[in-house]
């Protein structure tokens, strides 16, 4: 097996002002070597024949596309005099699957497992504490890590330094404010930015929402590190009004980071507002990433007062206009009113057409206004130079790893679009996935145990995702083969459903029903002679060869009544559709509900201690109106309520699964929305408005955003923030369902 090491290398350690008075962030700039030697947690290496590299990045994005392999990072740093004499706290980032740290040579820490036994951590912020007498004024840290499948390597979060009292005070502050997240994202559906107010500069900037163009290619940062130059602490940082615009305020100005909606234009601007001397002075510094970076700033009056305005506009590869600044300029100067005021005027405008349920209070109002935003800023803009990508609804926004459109995710934000009377950027959303490029790649797919996989007739819709340029994919593993997620036809039967039941668009369900259908019967192919839907990846992406699982049958089983009480809407046939609901219905009834008391979470495991048992994607089949009988329900949560309950808590949400995956075994905001909705179902209301509020509370102290995850421990926001359809979507519905008349 060729083995690979990775080394960091940087000679300066350089100070950031932070909220927190001694934190320290390493760097960017790094070096890599691909061997696997324990002597590199030594502080003296030959490191002649290194390769230079930038840190945080996935494996992938560095051009290593190899799984189950071993690599080292190092990085030599200088420790500023006040962090000398005192326990530090090292934050490594996340890491993609385990690691082994090192400081001075010496072992601080580790997470996840090497083979054998591998064990993921991939999703867990490293946090190692230094003791005081194991620091110098220069010092090595040196990181083993190993990536058993996927990205790899040190590929998100925070990477610095801080005093262990910093550290320790931030984690109470965090765990008493219920505030872990410090990552804005500002979004037009055509390029991305995040602000981290914790280090106060635009960690990114991005010329496509979306994080891949095609496989293997994905889209780097055209900038990087954008800095106010100043020493002033801001007062605050949030989003404006709940819209897509970024306030930070500072004593005597405000500045507004945002992506242009008004425009719908490749630019990237910051306003400032306030007193005119002091903004006149302002300046940025960033650093080039991989485009050219043209700029420009100046200052105009308006009724409102004095703005100045800061333009970052770029060419790379493929957008080519050297005078797109310039263009930006032009439109500028022939406004007559401001376009700070005009951008949050296009976004209350946007609240403004959506419907909002009666009774909600002011908190929920927050939280579904900024999960609106969040919609919009998620959704690829037909101004987009892809024609294929146009409208494709991404799973998270940067710096979320899912910036990905992911069929299962999508089809939550089109359902809230049209519960919302967003029409046409629900109807936009359905539209890419129906235009993108033919998927039918799985038609067949002969796996390692001989068995064919594939759909086995035409299926129209992807079997996990979309890369940006609108090709479908399947999240292939090296050594694990394609994700086949059959459910992924079922959950886009649901949004269109849900589509047509909110708009009554007869002539789009007349225009789009040959594609309907061939999905639908696609569907009907893959039940197998248990009537089940056969042998797949599953709703948590388990890869091959997988198994029956009860989400993937239930939410095909519900999506196929769906089908068949709109065809007998529109005088269509629709007996055989019907037919095969109630087919389905059939084997769950006979093969997932074990002893009359639960609904477990497969076919294929038949004991309650088996890792896959017990599996939160059960909820869906109460929550989406499939399974009815009460008593079942009541029954399916007392068991899952034991097994499942976050730290077996009764005021936390779910976990996904009960196992020692770090990721699988913490609170899911999504699986707990969804219980939330089949309580409702069920009549519980005073159940489904805990978990309701549970959401509300953590997202109203964390910038109303839905994360992927919060911690077990802690409650601290981890995993992919803010997520789109499994986060500001699965918020609305609920939302929605507990106040419909």
């Amino acid at each position: 097996m060729k083995k690979i090491a990775l080394i960091i290398f940087y000679q300066l350690f350089i100070s950031i002002g932070t909220a927190f008075t001694q934190s320290f962030t390493l760097p960017s700039h790094w070096k890599l070597i691909l061997e696997d030697d324990p002597s590199f947690k030594q502080a003296n290496v030959d490191e002649s024949k290194w390769l230079s590299v930038t840190v945080p990045n996935g494996w992938t994005r560095l051009g290593i596309n190899k799984e189950k392999i071993i690599g080292w990072y190092r990085v030599h740093i200088i420790i500023p005099d006040e962090l000398l004499n005192k326990d530090l706290v090292l934050l490594a980032g996340t890491i993609d699957d385990a690691d082994e740290t090192y400081f001075n040579g010496e072992w601080v820490g580790n997470s996840g497992k090497f083979p054998p036994g591998d064990q993921t951590a991939w999703d867990a912020e490293r946090k190692y504490t230094i003791r005081k007498d194991l620091i110098k004024k220069n010092n090595t840290i040196a990181i083993r890590v190993y990536n058993g499948i996927g990205d790899g390597g040190i590929y998100s979060g925070r990477v610095m330094l801080m005093s262990k009292k910093d550290y320790d005070r931030q984690v109470a502050e965090q765990i008493k404010s219920k505030k872990s997240y410090y990552q804005l994202t500002t979004s037009n559906g055509l390029i991305a930015a995040v602000y981290n107010e914790q280090t106060q500069t635009v960690e990114n900037l991005y010329p496509h929402i979306f994080s891949y163009y095609d496989s293997g290619m994905i889209i780097k940062p055209v900038l990087s590190n954008l800095k106010l130059l100043t020493k002033e602490k801001p007062l605050g940082t949030k989003y404006l009004q709940n819209t897509h615009i970024i306030e930070v305020k500072y004593p005597s100005y405000s500045l507004y980071y945002f992506s242009s909606l008004v425009n719908g234009d490749k630019i990237f601007y910051i306003a400032a507002r306030g007193d005119k001397a002091a903004i006149d002075k302002l300046d940025f510094d960033f650093e080039n990433g991989y485009g050219k970076i043209q700029t420009t700033s100046f200052g105009k009056k308006y009724n409102s007062g004095y703005e100045k305005y800061f333009l970052f506009g770029f060419t790379d590869s493929l957008h080519f206009d050297s005078d797109v600044v310039f263009k930006a300029t032009s439109i500028f100067n022939s406004r007559t009113t401001s376009l700070l005021d005009a951008e949050l005027q296009y976004m209350k405008k946007v609240f403004t057409s959506c419907k909002f349920p009666t009774g909600i209070s002011e908190e929920e109002r927050n939280v579904m206004e900024q999960s609106i935003a969040i919609l919009k800023m998620g959704q690829v803009d037909e101004k987009e130079i892809f024609p294929l990508s146009h409208g494709q609804i991404l799973a998270s926004l940067r710096p979320g790893v899912w910036a990905i459109a992911w069929v299962r995710d999508a089809a939550f934000s089109i359902a809230a679009m049209s519960k919302l009377g967003m029409k046409e950027e629900a109807k936009k959303g359905l539209e890419f996935m129906l235009n993108a490029s033919p998927a039918n790649q799985f038609i067949h797919y002969t796996f390692t145990d001989g068995r064919d996989y594939g759909i086995g007739v035409p299926y129209i819709i992807s079997v996990t995702r979309y890369f940006g340029k609108g090709r479908e994919e399947s999240d292939f593993g090296e050594t694990n083969g394609p994700n086949i997620e059959i459910d992924d036809f079922g959950l886009f039967l649901f949004a269109f459903y849900e589509y047509i039941k909110n708009t009554n668009d007869e002539l789009f369900y007349t225009k789009w029903n040959k594609e309907i259908l061939v999905i639908a019967d696609a569907i009907v192919h893959c039940i197998d002679t248990n009537n089940l839907i056969k042998r797949e990846s599953g709703p948590w992406e388990h890869h091959l060869p997988g198994r029956q699982f009860t989400w993937t049958s239930g939410v095909n089983a519900r999506a196929l009544q769906m089908i068949a009480e709109l065809q007998k809407k529109y005088n269509l046939p629709f007996a055989g559709y019907e037919d095969a609901a109630n087919r389905l219905l059939k084997g769950i009834n006979e093969n997932l509900v074990y002893q009359n008391k639960l609904i477990k979470g497969n076919a294929n495991d038949f004991s309650e201690t088996d890792h896959y048992f017990y599996d939160a994607a059960t909820f869906e089949l109460f929550a989406n109106g499939l399974l009815k009988d009460k008593n079942l329900f009541s029954s399916h949560m007392k068991y899952y309520n034991k097994q499942l309950r976050a730290g077996n808590d009764p005021s936390k949400g779910y976990i996904r699964f009960n196992s020692n995956d770090s990721y699988e075994n913490q609170e899911w905001p999504f699986a707990g929305l969804r219980v939330a909705v089949a309580q409702l179902k069920a009549g519980n209301r005073a159940e489904a408005k805990k978990l309701i509020e549970r959401i509300t509370a953590y997202a109203n102290r964390n910038y109303n955003l839905v994360p992927e995850i919060l911690s077990v421990e802690e409650s601290m926001y981890r995993g992919a923030t803010p997520m789109v359809g499994y986060g500001a979507g699965a918020y609305i519905l609920a939302v929605w369902e507990y106040y419909k008349k």
